[in-house]
């Protein structure tokens, strides 16, 4: 009776042990399951969060082209007086992590031979490239230096003077080129250009936005 009585016992703190166990993995999974819920919502807030600050950036750098007489400049690199800054609608914008930085040693007129394809941040922090990489200087018939197009392939990048280095910013390879860009303030800078992205040799009218310091990416294009 006393072995019945201890099996009997032993039986039922097994039971309960498993009744319990039970109990604490069914809690867990409840718990997890309100956790995973609660994070799912805080990535979608994150998220939303995310897309307002960026787009208050946009806004803020909308206002910043318009201060700095921007409608003047796409007449005159366009030259064409009815298109405006209102006419370019925001595509994408992204941040990019790193920006590799490669070693670059400009020639000895480089800067001299290449000065209206360069364009110099009002601190000399920086200077925009939009287009050395697929031109090359021939001489006319005065011996004067002149750039005309060489490589099919079209690059802007961003140059550190002060540290001989500089960074890709941007490849349109041979279905695009650059018409020109222009410094917003000290860290800030637009570049215009056409692309011909689907292929469908009807290129569009495409305004990068980029910060140098921040590494933000903003792409419009003309609508």
């Amino acid at each position: 009776m006393k072995k019945n009585a201890v099996y009997i016992i032993t039986g039922s703190k097994t039971l309960n042990k498993k009744r319990n166990f039970s109990y604490l993995l069914l809690a867990v999974l409840l718990i997890n399951i309100f956790s995973c819920k609660n994070k799912q919502q805080e990535t979608i807030e994150t998220t939303d969060d995310s897309l307002h600050v960026a787009l208050d950036i946009v806004d803020e750098d909308s206002m910043l082209i318009f201060e700095n007489n921007a409608n003047k400049w796409l007449d005159l690199s366009l030259r064409n007086n009815e298109i405006n800054w209102k006419r370019f609608k925001l595509k994408e914008f992204w941040y990019e992590d790193s920006l590799q930085k490669e070693s670059f040693t400009p020639g000895k007129d480089f800067y001299k031979d290449y000065y209206s394809l360069l364009k110099w941040s009002p601190d000399s922090s920086y200077i925009l490239d939009i287009g050395t990489y697929s031109k090359v200087l021939v001489k006319d018939k005065n011996g004067t230096n002149k750039i005309e197009d060489g490589e099919v392939d079209t690059k802007a990048s961003l140059i550190f003077p002060k540290e001989n280095l500089y960074s890709k910013l941007i490849f349109l390879g041979a279905s695009g080129n650059f018409i020109d860009g222009r410094w917003i303030d000290s860290t800030q800078f637009s570049i215009l250009g056409v692309f011909d992205e689907k292929g469908n040799q009807k290129p569009d009218t495409l305004l990068w936005l980029i910060d140098a310091k921040e590494k933000f990416f903003r792409k419009y294009k003309l609508e």
